[in-house]
């Protein structure tokens, strides 16, 4: 297989390949088998079918109103939400996805990043108005019922530690 990368790319690839102690290619087959899933689980349309899981989870938290999902052409997913800064529970729901979702364990770390998201602030109003929040894939064909399921099972139960679940 041939490959034309651009020189830039080329020579960042090489230092990253030399600081390393690996040949570039031995560099590159690790970057991709670390990003690339086995063929076997690569099923868009589980991406689609398992969406509306963790959509129907997030749902259920105290606070949460869900603006948007997507499947995209390259099968990664995201989800688009808004958490209501008045309500009690607002800043433990935050705590508690952003604990799952971006750093449970060193270990076990989701293929997932949970960030806040808003247009700029000079132009609208405060974050009750305009401050959304973002839960993406970070690889694709991640399924996304896999994670409402690290979710479900790792977040606190209705009245459990900060009864962030409803």
């Amino acid at each position: 297989m041939e490959l034309n990368l651009p020189a830039e790319l080329l020579q960042s690839l090489e230092r990253e390949a030399q600081d390393a102690g690996r040949s570039l290619n031995e560099h590159l087959v690790q970057k991709l088998e670390a990003i690339t899933p086995p063929v076997e689980t690569m099923d868009k349309a589980a991406l689609k079918r398992g969406l509306p899981q963790l959509v129907d989870f997030l749902k259920r938290l105290p606070g949460v109103q869900l603006l948007s999902s997507q499947v995209t052409a390259d099968a990664f997913w995201w989800v688009k939400l808004r958490i209501d800064l008045r309500h009690p529970l607002a800043w433990s729901v935050v705590q508690e996805l952003g604990h799952v979702l971006n750093d449970v364990s060193v270990s076990e770390k989701l293929p997932t990043v949970f960030k806040p998201v808003s247009p700029p602030p000079y132009l609208n109003g405060g974050p009750h108005e305009f401050l959304c929040w973002v839960i993406e894939s970070e690889y694709n064909y991640i399924d996304p019922a896999w994670i409402a399921e690290e979710l479900q099972n790792r977040m606190p139960p209705p009245g459990g530690r900060s009864g962030a679940v409803e």
